[in-house]
């Protein structure tokens, strides 16, 4: 096996999600196999009840095979932010819409992570309509178009990524 502790994360998002595959004992030591039968169903990739915010952002990017410097260039945040996010230490409402737009979570999971952080999101308004659009079609430039077409309709970015300010 490559990696003991990423078999070991795996399994651990395999029961988190609840899914029984009849074939699962033929390629249970296949980390790929795994990653992509998670990824059929990572819609069923729900919190537990013993996740906090920051333990199941840590879930979500160990399955994603993320880096904090991954998820910093995909998000415009510092490492050290992402860091704080992940041991569950702060949360804006903007800063936690980036990271879910950057893991491409789909709506129910938005609404998992969300409750956990303890923060609100209407989506009847303009500025979540496109939130929701960034989340159903995310990319590793979603956070930065998502910003960029914030500012098109006068709001405020997410985060720096993809705007004027950006790097300055």
């Amino acid at each position: 096996m490559e990696n003991r502790t990423e078999y070991k994360e795996l399994l651990s998002v395999l029961e988190a999600i609840d899914i029984h595959h009849e074939f699962h004992d033929e390629w249970k030591n296949d980390i790929q196999k795994l990653r992509v039968f998670i990824q059929i169903h990572i819609g069923n990739f729900l919190p537990d009840d013993t996740d906090t915010f920051g333990t199941y952002l840590t879930r979500l990017r160990t399955f994603k095979g993320f880096t904090n410097k991954e998820l910093s260039e995909r998000t415009g945040l510092t490492e050290s932010t992402i860091s704080k996010y992940l041991h569950d230490s702060g949360r804006t409402k903007e800063y936690t819409l980036a990271l879910m737009i950057a893991f491409e979570l789909q709506l129910p999971q938005l609404d998992a992570v969300f409750s956990l952080a303890e923060l609100r999101i209407d989506r009847k308004t303009n500025y979540n309509d496109i939130i929701n659009y960034y989340l159903e079609h995310s990319d590793s430039k979603a956070v930065e178009k998502c910003n960029q077409t914030l500012i098109l309709f006068g709001f405020l970015p997410l985060t720096a990524i993809g705007t004027p300010d950006y790097g300055k």
